[in-house]
């Protein structure tokens, strides 16, 4: 299973999680660098991190997978 938790890289290359994450053994992961770390936020990935970061994001409702299952099926029986 795919999981994706926000970290911090240092100068030194250190990662560190900014989120719990539980694994059982020594696990593979893939690292995508969202910037250089010099502020600049340009473009997709800097709109993303924006976005990522703001308090509206941060404070947004979260839903169950059932919960927009049944979301999803009220749309579709709507078409009708």
């Amino acid at each position: 299973m795919l999981k994706t938790v926000e970290a911090e890289i240092n100068t030194d290359g250190t990662v560190t999680l900014l989120e719990p994450l539980e694994v059982k053994s020594i696990t593979r992961a893939l690292v995508t660098v969202l910037g250089n770390g010099n502020g600049e936020r340009k473009g997709n990935a800097g709109q993303m991190q924006m976005l990522l970061s703001s308090p509206e994001f941060k404070n947004r409702r979260s839903y169950s997978a059932e919960q927009l299952e049944a979301q999803i099926e009220e749309a579709r029986n709507s078409w009708e």
